[in-house]
């Protein structure tokens, strides 16, 4: 290496140092054809929401999660969200072989109704923690834990440990192995598609439902597979190829989501899972869906430079990722605790690089405590704060950017007329970030447009000048 080389290393480790030492909020990228989620008016779709819930994952809930109507009034009314990731389970759907429980579908089209009645979308998540009850998680019902002469050998773990420790119990690699061996155990499989398809039987017709989560954080079993970057090309992409086909012959509408593995991705490294088919009669309505955890905060470690470094590279990869799929983004899940140092800053980042990326999010999780949004108590943690924020939940036209600057409480639109699209261009302005209300400015000419607002649900809808190719709006708090 010259001189030059090496002073101009030397020159980009300082700018990179910089960048994620003092902040980060110039250093996100954006794929190069952002797309989006859209509704039946044709108009580009932000969701901003929240997983529902980890309270679920009880059996002795019904698999129901904890909040009451009252609790969805709060979330979506007063706080603004327009989107939930429900969870449900496979031993909730099929909980005997080829027994489909009608009662427990019953009850999560009962709470669904309870967020799309308020104007919220649900996407149904097939969710699994290790594997099944079975094993010591939760997702899959005993009877489809295939454990191969592995039953004796469960270990006990100290108390302390991660919880996602117990993916390395013999039991658990058994259980994700035959269950990914579909040669040797293709029942499971077979049975797994079937209970989405009963459920896709019963939702199909949901306005309010928007899509699905076809499984919740897949780990491969083994981490050899995961490490060696075979599981997701081979027996990842091939379930995914069964199971859209399977969905599809049952409905052809609803938006499909789909996860990489979990192990590593969460964390920022690169994904391996090749680019899937749809298979509807019309365009693909696929949706890229990663979650995104920087390891040590997820562990309540203060929020720091490792952590920023995972979260440079979750961006850079997460859009090399979107290039080469060429669907919209959802990240189902990031979170942690305000007791973190750091974590509101943290939160600061990640919501301003999600902004850049055109993506929507569901927040980890409604649950009370630590990384809810409220206490045990009852009472509003400060993430809310944060969370709660300005964004364009339908735009009507092709979206350019959006931002929000959370210390001068400026946002911004621009976005692109295009033809076919209908209604108006919905934002959320919360309360909490404009006490003394706010002011519009539009780059249409005056009389050319117009905005109506909804107080009790903090929305405003601007309705822009159709003759105009390129509409920039910003919103400011007045003083």
């Amino acid at each position: 290496m010259n001189r030059f080389d090496i002073s101009w290393a030397k020159s980009c480790a300082k700018v990179l140092g910089f960048c994620i030492v003092f902040t980060l909020s110039g250093c996100w990228e954006k794929p190069d054809n952002t797309r989006y989620i859209t509704d039946a008016q044709g108009r580009s779709l932000i969701l901003h929401g929240i997983n529902s819930s980890s309270s679920a994952k009880n059996p002795a809930t019904g698999h129901m999660p904890w909040v009451s109507e009252a609790d969805v009034e709060q979330e979506v009314v007063e706080w603004g969200f327009n989107f939930v990731r429900f969870l449900i389970f496979w031993d909730g759907v099929e909980p005997e072989r080829g027994l489909f429980d009608e009662g427990y579908l019953d009850a999560v089209e009962e709470r669904v109704n309870w967020y799309t009645s308020r104007g919220a979308y649900v996407m149904l998540d097939m969710h699994q923690d290790i594997y099944g009850h079975a094993v010591g998680g939760n997702g899959a019902p005993e009877w489809a834990t295939e454990l191969s002469l592995m039953d004796d050998f469960s270990l006990t773990f100290p108390e302390g440990l991660p919880w996602w420790i117990a993916y390395v119990d013999p039991t658990v690699i058994a259980a994700f192995l035959n269950f990914w061996g579909y040669n040797s155990h293709q029942y499971l499989q077979d049975h797994y598609i079937q209970s989405w398809q009963k459920v896709a039987e019963r939702f199909r017709d949901h306005p309010g439902v928007i899509g699905y989560d076809l499984m919740n954080e897949p780990y491969p079993g083994d981490l050899v597979s995961a490490v060696s970057l075979t599981f997701e090309p081979t027996r990842l992409k091939a379930f995914y190829d069964r199971l859209i086909p399977a969905l599809r012959s049952v409905d052809n509408d609803k938006w499909i989501f789909y996860e990489p593995q979990s192990l590593g991705i969460n964390f920022g490294l690169p994904s391996m899972l090749p680019p899937l088919s749809d298979g509807r009669i019309g365009e693909k309505r696929l949706v890229y869906a990663p979650h995104a955890y920087p390891f040590t905060l997820h562990e309540g470690v203060a929020y720091n430079l490792t952590d920023k470094l995972n979260m440079v590279e979750w961006n850079k990869n997460r859009v090399n990722e979107l290039n080469q799929h060429q669907v919209p983004l959802l990240v189902g899940e990031f979170g942690g605790s305000d007791e973190t140092p750091g974590f509101r800053e943290y939160l600061d980042d990640t919501l301003t690089m999600f902004d850049t990326m055109g993506a929507s999010w569901a927040y980890w999780s409604n649950d009370p405590g630590g990384w809810g949004l409220l206490d045990a108590q009852g009472n509003e943690t400060p993430k809310v704060a944060h969370l709660v924020r300005p964004y364009p939940r339908a735009i009507a036209g092709e979206p350019d950017y959006f931002t929000f600057d959370v210390v001068t409480k400026v946002f911004e639109l621009q976005f692109f007329e295009k033809v076919g699209v209908e209604g108006g261009t919905d934002i959320h302005l919360p309360q909490r970030h404009y006490p003394n209300g706010w002011e519009i400015e539009h780059s249409d000419e005056d009389g050319q447009w117009r905005y109506e607002w909804d107080e009790s649900r903090q929305i405003v809808t601007i309705f822009s000048d159709p003759m105009t190719s390129v509409h920039k709006i910003r919103i400011y708090s007045l003083k």
